[in-house]
Parts: structure tokens; sequence; C-alpha cells
């Protein structure tokens, strides 16, 4: 079950990709980090690893899926690690 939802957009006056996790349901736990050498497509082994590491240092995981919103920002539902 999705816990939070994290989003990856390209901040185009800073030229990063950027990853910001949603609060959790306190409105806790608001995080963002820069994506130093992604490649812009978390579907790519290298990009996703770099993903995953960030969440996971935040203490939740990547569900399977992920998919871009109206604005072409990459979502994916994550889930809190145990």
């Amino acid at each position: 079950m999705t816990d939070r939802l994290a989003r990856i957009t390209f901040e185009h006056h800073h030229r990063v990709w950027r990853l910001r996790l949603d609060p959790d349901a306190t409105g806790a736990g608001d995080k963002a980090g820069d994506l130093i050498g992604f490649g812009g497509d978390p579907r790519r082994p290298d990009d996703e690893l770099k993903v995953t590491m960030l969440l996971s240092a935040w203490g939740v995981q990547p569900e399977p899926g992920g998919w871009r919103d109206d604005r072409g920002t990459w979502v994916v539902p994550v889930v809190r690690l145990e």
C-alpha cells in the first residue's frame, strides 16, 4: 500500500534533477534532495539506483510502478521501511 509520494522534477534555474518526498500523514517528513548525475528516467538502472538510494536514506522504498503526471513530473509511490 502506498504510504507517500515522491516526485522527480528538473529545476531549470539550477540545472539539476530534484527528488522531493511528500510529508507523511502527520505532516512531517517533507524532504528534498538533488539527484546528481541523474539522466531523467527512473526506469533506467543507473537512474533507478540513484532514486532508490536517496529514498532509502530517508527511510522509504519505491513501490513498483511510477508514472508521469500532466506536467511531465515523475511520480514514484513509496512505502515506509520497517
